[in-house]
């Protein structure tokens, strides 16, 4: 999937998901949440995968 069409079906701006991908690390959790929804997941801030 491009990021055109990731972007598209996410519902997201290719922006956004570009600056994603890039590892910016000013990035909105919510923002982040909606492409993670994509793959079923959600980030929730303070909580590590082994907690």
């Amino acid at each position: 999937m491009t990021q055109e069409e990731f972007a598209l079906r996410a519902g997201l701006g290719l922006r956004f998901v570009r600056d994603l991908e890039q590892g910016k690390e000013t990035v909105r959790m919510d923002k982040v949440n909606q492409a993670l929804a994509m793959f079923g997941m959600q980030a929730v801030p303070g909580c590590t995968k082994d907690q």
